[in-house]
């Protein structure tokens, strides 16, 4: 419409024509909004490798499609106090387990529920090969299934782990040659986990779904 049109209408059909005007420009504003929030809701941190969830979390929690899921199930242990599991000394698992038991096993009751990292060893070599190690936790533990405190009220963990109440805390059960705790990173599967009043420690290769008992570190 011209500006001489414009002059000669009405001016309820003016103000009529501008706001349909304003809906024009509103539609597509709304929907560049919805694609970059979308794009923002497509990474996250550790999804393919995320701590276990809380047995009473939403279906969301780790953060994964489709959710991850929450293993209510008994998983197998093996070892005990008398036959404790041994990791191949001079594996980088035997190492790891050094490397947290000499780093005071840090929890979530002070680091929060969620992963944490940290570099634990920066040298270089005889080679001049610079070398950085790192470790990271992967959270509080849950027990669904209540498998390990099962096993620890059993008497198999000894009798002074007898009616635990105390939590749990997971620990990747490898080193990183970086810092592992960013968008993305794959985190494997193998952990430790760790009953923290009594210091009972688990290893387990499959993400929760057998165990090894090693004892307390």
């Amino acid at each position: 419409m011209s500006s001489s049109e414009m002059l000669e209408t009405s001016p309820e059909k003016r103000r009529g024509l501008a706001r349909r005007r304003a809906r024009m420009v509103a539609v597509p504003a709304m929907l560049l909004s919805l694609t970059v929030g979308g794009l923002g809701l497509s990474t996250t941190a550790h999804a393919a490798d995320s701590p276990q969830c809380p047995p009473t979390s939403a279906p969301t929690c780790g953060g994964g499609t489709p959710p991850a899921p929450v293993n209510k199930g008994k998983a197998p242990i093996t070892g005990d106090a008398q036959h404790p599991g041994k990791l191949t000394p001079g594996k980088m698992q035997a190492d790891t387990l050094n490397l947290w038991r000499d780093f005071g096993w840090p929890n979530w009751r002070g680091i929060g529920d969620r992963d944490a990292s940290w570099e634990v060893r920066n040298y270089v070599d005889s080679r001049a090969n610079h070398h950085h190690e790192w470790i990271e936790t992967g959270g509080r533990y849950f027990d669904n299934g209540d498998s390990l405190r099962d096993f620890m009220n059993g008497g198999r963990a000894g009798s002074s782990s007898r009616g635990y109440r105390g939590t749990f805390q997971e620990y990747i059960a490898h080193w990183f040659d970086h810092n592992p705790n960013r968008e993305g990173e794959r985190t494997g599967q193998d952990r430790f986990v760790r009953a923290i009043n009594t210091g009972d420690v688990w290893f387990t290769r499959d993400h929760y779904k057998s165990f090894t008992y090693l004892g307390k570190f």
